[in-house]
């Protein structure tokens, strides 16, 4: 039960732990598809996302533990992880790290709804951070859903926090096109409006992404039809959080399918709930061995599967 056990607390060395897997994935990458980092003037560019990666894993983690999205384990930072080691091109794309953080950002406002303080301002900024999101990656508008869906979940609908996070989100949408008006761009502003809501799984259609999907997708459904019975047979706060939790899951595979173009990177956006979600399964689960079996499984997938398929 060692996986079990010394994740199922939240210390330092864990965290470092983790750390030292997502550079064994960097490795493994390296040397099954062969990105030649150095030769081809890569490794600045690689150092610059590992930095920013960092930053991102100190993101997640702070949404949940500021939250309280899991008990005091380090499960849901592991399972992330785990994910990174599905993602190859993730080391060589520093764009999408980038998109990701302020994604992070962005349900970090989200989920800090539940408490009721500075509401108003959580909700500007949270719709601000999708703005600028939204001028990275169009469709990630589909979005505004999560916002309207945490208040309706944490707050009550009135004139204020139905326009606050409208003038949140065109605030930055607003000085890009004045950027785009004023340097004669405006083609470039017209693109962003131009949605793509055609399902667009092609990229997805491969032996590889197949048996990871069966897996987690077993595994994350497992999560949410055993964990939803214990969560909505009690009465408590966390119920909402969870149903928020699921609904970002919704849109995050929405959001992913609907993208025009593909690298895999943007699994990172349904991971990011998944990893949460799976978490919350493991650290309920009261036969250690079983919880054990689930860590190590996947632990072990996310290398196999690199030389398997």
């Amino acid at each position: 039960m060692m996986l079990a056990n010394f994740f199922g607390k939240s210390k330092p060395v864990n965290f470092i732990l983790i750390i030292i897997l997502f550079i064994l994935y960097d490795v493994l990458f390296i040397y099954v598809y062969d990105f030649d980092i150095i030769n081809n003037g890569l490794l600045t560019r690689s150092i610059g996302i590992f930095a920013l990666i960092l930053i991102l894993f100190s993101v997640f983690n702070f949404i949940i533990s500021k939250n309280k999205l899991t008990g005091d384990n380090t499960y849901a930072f592991f399972l992330f992880v785990i994910s990174f080691g599905l993602i190859p091109n993730l080391i060589i794309d520093i764009n999408s790290v980038f998109f990701y953080i302020i994604l992070l950002l962005f349900f970090r406002k989200i989920y800090s709804l539940r408490k009721p303080k500075s509401i108003f301002i959580k909700l500007f900024d949270s719709a601000l951070w999708l703005g600028v999101a939204f001028l990275l990656e169009p469709m990630s508008i589909l979005y505004l859903v999560l916002i309207y869906g945490a208040i309706f979940l944490f707050l009550e609908y009135s004139i204020r926090t139905i326009v606050i996070p409208v003038l949140g989100f065109v605030t930055p949408v607003f000085l890009y096109f004045t950027y785009c008006f004023y340097t004669d761009q405006m083609m470039q502003f017209e693109r962003l409006f131009v949605l793509n809501f055609d399902v667009n799984s092609n990229f997805y259609n491969t032996s590889f992404y197949t048996a990871v999907f069966s897996l987690f997708g077993i595994v994350t459904l497992l999560s949410v039809l055993l964990k939803s019975a214990k969560i909505f047979s009690v009465s408590n706060r966390f119920k909402r959080s969870w149903i928020l939790l699921l609904l970002h899951l919704l849109l995050s595979i929405v959001f992913v399918v609907s993208l025009k173009t593909h690298n895999g990177t943007a699994l990172i956006a349904v991971s990011i709930p998944t990893a949460i979600i799976i978490a919350n399964w493991v650290q309920s689960i009261e036969n250690k061995w079983f919880a054990e079996m689930v860590l190590l499984t996947l632990l072990i997938f996310s290398f196999v599967i690199h030389f398997i398929v």
